[in-house]
């Protein structure tokens, strides 16, 4: 399969104009051949996931993480980027990745993790103005009301982490949650407006808990703990759309850097289910 087809392929279930702006999306690294016949999924890029890669003989990852985000000065060994771009080039395998678009499908990032925690989808918390059917966050609901001990409860125990938290309202009768999957603490003023109980979301600072609370739940389960269902997502997305003779492969590499004291068997938890196949 020409890797002009697959990125045409993504290009019309994930339009580019859907994304974040000033997000870093599609081809970054074209290394190799123009064929693809062995790809790797994952949710980001560090050593393992390279290594994973060049043992398995794939010529293209698929990450939701782009791995250039800012301009470049320089590629050396002694700095992440630098080292990983080396080791793909080297390797001949090239790179593409999906990020904010992922985000804006509708059975992508927030919905994903929606289904997860057994809550009804309804609608996104922002509908993209211009593409039907594509939007930023969800809102949803439990199939009856919890408390908010419940929702966290239930949070902790899919993320498979801690969860920072302020109280909202009332701390019973949870009925409409807002979930933003990563870092969407930008998206906190159309939760308020959407007038849900609790908003879910990542990378939450302190003076955005003090905003907030008495008026909305506002829990934060972690990053990559929202996230680390992603690469499932999109490993079930193309297996539907890439070409019979293209193989797909899920990593089994785990790219968490946050490491938890005391640590409670988070790190363990979350390394099982990728070492599980989900």
């Amino acid at each position: 399969m020409k890797i002009s087809l697959l990125l045409d392929i993504i290009e019309k279930f994930l339009p580019r104009e859907t994304a974040m702006e000033g997000d870093r999306l599609g081809l970054q690294v074209q290394a190799g051949n123009s064929d693809v016949r062995n790809l790797l999924i994952t949710m980001e890029l560090n050593d393992a996931v390279v290594e994973e890669a060049i043992s398995i003989n794939a010529d293209c990852i698929i990450a939701f993480h782009p791995l250039i985000f800012q301009p470049l000065t320089q590629i050396t060994d002694s700095e992440r980027v630098g080292r990983l771009l080396s080791l793909l080039i080297k390797n001949g395998i090239s790179l593409i990745t999906m990020h904010t678009t992922f985000d804006a499908y509708k059975y992508g990032t927030s919905r994903i993790l929606c289904d997860r925690l057994g809550m009804e989808y309804e609608t996104f918390l922002v509908p993209d103005e211009k593409y039907q059917g594509y939007g930023m966050g969800v809102i949803c609901s439990p199939k009856e009301k919890l408390s908010l001990s419940e929702l966290l409860e239930r949070l902790a125990n899919v993320c498979h982490s801690p969860i920072r938290y302020c109280n909202g309202k009332s701390d019973s009768d949870i009925d409409r949650i807002a979930i933003v999957g990563g870092s969407g603490s930008s998206f906190i003023d159309d939760a308020l407006q959407s007038q849900v109980d609790a908003f879910i979301t990542a990378d939450v600072t302190y003076h955005q808990f003090h905003r907030v609370a008495g008026k909305m739940a506002l829990l934060d389960p972690g990053h990559y703990e929202m996230e680390q269902f992603v690469a499932k997502g999109i490993f079930d997305f193309l297996s539907s759309k890439v070409e019979p003779d293209v193989k797909l492969n899920l990593s089994g590499s785990y790219t968490n850097p946050v490491i938890y004291y005391p640590d409670l068997n988070y790190s363990e938890k979350q390394k099982n289910y990728i070492l599980n196949k989900f």
